[in-house]
């Protein structure tokens, strides 16, 4: 194939050019090359190629107007008619810059295990310190666990771009997990209630629990991601894929969630509470937000980054207003008697309950589309211009589509 001084294959119209350009038979790959010379040429293999173009909205239809049967079939050939002068460096990559293949290495893993450690560090200081300062002694334990799970995030399965909306939403949810059951008793009325930060066993089992699950979470995450891209390589179109990948996912979630399930029995345990005395509603709720930001996560690393913050800020806003209603209750209003037959945890229970479902329901159709699992990711489609949408539709249009056909 000859090129251009630029790099693209020669023969290909420049951007912006009328379909009356293109001079003898309409080669239409070669116009889809000329729009999508940069994907082509950085993708390491195929599936990156059909990753990006579903996410430019090139769907199986579309691929057969281009005489393929699918988007794969059209990728291989994309892939095999532009040159590439690198040599990947990990064929399995996903859209993370990690390779799901390669172990993670004790770095990591200790990383992922540097929450639990100051997590349990700081429920001791709390029951060495007076009651008073214990809600203090909370907090400070909070902040720092909110930070080294940030820094073990940043690299790793459960690394992902654009999620800065996701992080004040995630300490309003730890903050209202460690003081919103008490705040909630004190709004309704009850004047025995005072706030015990870590000193509060359920608060501490979940706080502990989830802290210690980081690292189940991305075994988890790297794991969905290994059979997604596995699956991704032995489909032949679409509709398989979605088909191949959606119980990969629920079995990420169910595995993640009996871990995580385990952690919170066996911190509640540790800590030396009587199983006939377990508050089922509050340990629910504990385990529930951790599932709850789980999914959130994996959404975000695989590009949903915004579906991600809207579905954590959703809950955040139930949760206060919850408060809000706590603090206008009567004296017979509904959320009295519910706190009073579930416990103060149970609006926690509830609402994040609801939440993770929700966020669940959303990433089977999200997290089965083949452009979550691959190396480019475009936030939405560049405009189309006239040669393009002639290849593409066969003939000079008679109005420019503003949008891929689906």
């Amino acid at each position: 194939m000859t090129q251009t001084r630029s790099g693209r294959p020669g023969g290909a119209p420049e951007a912006g050019a009328g379909a009356g350009r293109l001079r003898g038979p309409v080669d239409p790959v070669l116009a889809l090359i000329h729009r999508h010379y940069d994907l082509c040429a950085r993708a390491v293999d195929p599936l990156e190629i059909a990753a990006g173009l579903e996410a430019h909205g090139i769907t199986d239809r579309i691929a057969a107007r281009f005489r393929h049967r699918d988007v794969f079939t059209l990728a291989e050939e994309l892939y095999a008619r532009v040159p590439r002068d690198h040599a990947p460096d990990c064929p399995e990559r996903d859209g993370t810059g990690v390779c799901p293949e390669q172990p993670m290495g004790r770095r990591a893993v200790a990383l992922h295990l540097l929450p639990g450690v100051v997590c349990g560090a700081g429920v001791a200081v709390s029951r060495l310190t007076p009651a008073g300062v214990a809600p203090v002694t909370g907090g400070v334990a909070l902040a720092a666990v909110a930070l080294a799970a940030r820094t073990a995030a940043r690299s790793g399965p459960l690394r992902a771009s654009g999620a800065r909306g996701s992080t004040l939403w995630t300490c309003w949810l730890l903050a209202f997990a460690l003081y919103g059951p008490y705040a909630l008793q004190a709004l309704l009325g009850d004047g025995s209630a005072r706030p015990r930060g870590l000193l509060d066993p359920v608060s501490a089992a979940g706080f502990l629990a989830r802290a210690l699950a980081l690292l189940p979470a991305a075994w988890c995450a790297r794991r969905f991601a290994r059979g997604a891209r596995g699956r991704l390589a032995d489909s032949h179109g679409l509709a398989g894929f979605r088909a191949g990948v959606r119980p990969l996912l629920v079995a990420a979630l169910g595995l993640f969630t009996v871990a995580l399930l385990a952690l919170v029995a066996a911190a509640y345990a540790l800590l030396g509470h009587r199983v006939d005395g377990v508050d089922l509603v509050g340990l629910t709720g504990a385990a529930a937000l951790g599932v709850l930001l789980f999914t959130a996560q994996l959404l975000a690393v695989h590009g949903f980054a915004p579906a991600a913050a809207w579905g954590l800020g959703t809950v955040c806003a139930a949760q206060a207003a919850g408060l809000a209603a706590a603090a206008c209750a009567g004296a017979t209003s509904p959320l009295r008697a519910l706190v009073t037959v579930g416990g103060p945890g149970v609006v926690q229970a509830a609402v994040c309950g609801a939440g993770a479902l929700a966020l669940a329901l959303y990433a089977l159709p999200a997290l089965g589309r083949a452009a979550a699992h691959g190396g480019d990711r475009p936030a939405a489609p560049p405009p189309y211009d006239a040669a393009y949408a002639a290849a593409l539709f066969g003939g000079p249009p008679s109005h420019t589509p503003t949008a891929p056909a689906r």
